[in-house]
């Protein structure tokens, strides 16, 4: 089963960030809660965690980019894909 990984509304009023650092590489399995990517508005720095354990399957976005608030970031998955 996939999920997808999507940026939480962190702040009253935010509507975008900045990709900082990804913190698994696609492949890697990752425990629910643990944190995914670094980043930062321009007043505070963020971590987003993986909803769910499972593996890191597709990165929707690269570092630096910036996204939406609810923007789907990645692709997590029970199995690896090929």
């Amino acid at each position: 089963m996939k999920v997808e990984v999507k940026v939480p509304l962190f702040a009253e009023g935010a509507t975008k960030i900045k990709i900082n650092q990804w913190l698994f590489e696609v492949g890697d399995e990752v425990k629910a809660g643990e944190n995914l990517v670094e980043a930062t508005t321009d007043k505070i720095s963020i971590h987003i965690e993986a909803p769910k354990s499972g593996i890191l399957v597709k990165k929707l976005v690269e570092e630096d980019d910036t996204v939406l608030i609810d923007q789907v970031i990645a692709i997590l998955s029970d199995e690896k894909e090929d």
